[in-house]
């Protein structure tokens, strides 16, 4: 009888312990509902989940507002059920409280797609941004070296003011064309809205496109819709063959369309679904407090882990991207 009742007992806490690892809970946070860059982190996030047996959440505000991020990751915290969040801040500093307070909490963090630097958070996951902008300045210079312009002039698209990803890729991007004869003369920030950047640029591109020589897109809202939504663009891009436009982002269905129409010449990809993939099984191992393998970067300040990058250029789209 003793036999059974231990028997019993053992099964009984085997199934407390599997419960607690099945009732594991990860939530991502976006920075708006609805944006399209964030709906392949989104699937990362599910398929991880799915591999790893555990229960994930994708929770995102309205509007991409510090503000509304913080409610989010407050109202987490008070659940107590929530063993991991990984967040994409709107904007670093602003988020830092409470990452710091879910931290507290006993709750595991990692930022991805943008970073909060100056929190308490251990990982960061996602792109090199100031290599993004760089590559993007680089690409930039090699598309004008057999242009005689005595300068070339180049207008920005940003997104949230302030926000750490885009600053970083303008950083980079500055530091790639310094000492040349390319120069910053416009900067607009869209504030991360798809209507926003579109109503910009191309406000930009018919009001001034003769003191404009290329664009650089340090995000890449404009191409997640329809090639034929930037009319005037698309003019000034075709009226001279020195007219040039780099971007960052990739989107596979949209994308291709700029590049056949020749009105992209650069697109500097970031992978959204490793993005959600990696944290999901990132914050799974630090709940089960298994080791993470990333080191420290010095320029990020903390345990990276690189998503990676895909280059596409208007001479070799088709075979980056896949298409036949």
């Amino acid at each position: 009888m003793k036999k059974l009742v231990s028997l019993v007992l053992v099964a009984m806490l085997i199934a407390t312990l599997c419960g607690s690892a099945m009732a594991e809970t990860i939530v991502m946070i976006g920075q708006q509902l609805g944006n399209v860059v964030f709906l392949d982190a989104e699937k990362g996030m599910n398929d991880a989940g799915n591999d790893l047996g555990i229960t994930v959440e994708w929770q995102s505000p309205l509007r991409a507002e510090a503000e509304l991020q913080n409610e989010i990751m407050l109202n987490l915290i008070s659940r107590g059920d929530v063993d991991g969040i990984a967040i994409s801040c709107t904007t670093g500093d602003a988020l830092l409280a409470s990452i710091n307070a879910a931290l507290d909490a006993g709750i595991q963090v990692v930022c991805y797609d943008v970073d909060s630097p100056n929190s308490n958070r251990e990982y960061y996951i996602g792109t090199e941004n100031y290599k993004a902008g760089y590559t993007s300045g680089e690409y930039m210079i090699d598309l004008y070296k057999d242009i005689d312009l005595e300068k070339v002039r180049v207008a920005v698209l940003a997104g949230i003011p302030g926000a750490d990803d885009i600053e970083a890729r303008i950083r980079g991007f500055q530091d790639a064309i310094a000492g040349t004869n390319i120069e910053i003369v416009y900067t607009f920030a869209c504030n991360d809205n798809v209507d926003e950047a579109i109503e910009g640029v191309e406000a930009y591109s018919r009001a001034n496109g003769e003191e404009c020589d290329a664009w650089f897109m340090a995000g890449g809202w404009p191409y997640t819709v329809d090639v034929t939504a930037m009319p005037n663009t698309n003019e000034w891009k075709l009226a001279d063959p020195n007219h040039k436009i780099v971007t960052v982002d990739i989107f596979p269905e949209t994308t291709p369309a700029f590049f056949e129409a020749g009105v992209l010449d650069v697109a500097i990809g970031q992978s959204f679904y490793n993005m959600g993939y990696q944290c999901v099984e990132t914050l799974h191992k630090l709940i089960a407090g298994e080791e993470v393998e990333a080191d420290f970067d010095e320029t990020i300040g903390a345990k990276f882990i690189n998503t990676g990058v895909q280059i596409a250029t208007i001479e070799d789209y088709k075979e980056v991207l896949g298409i036949e």
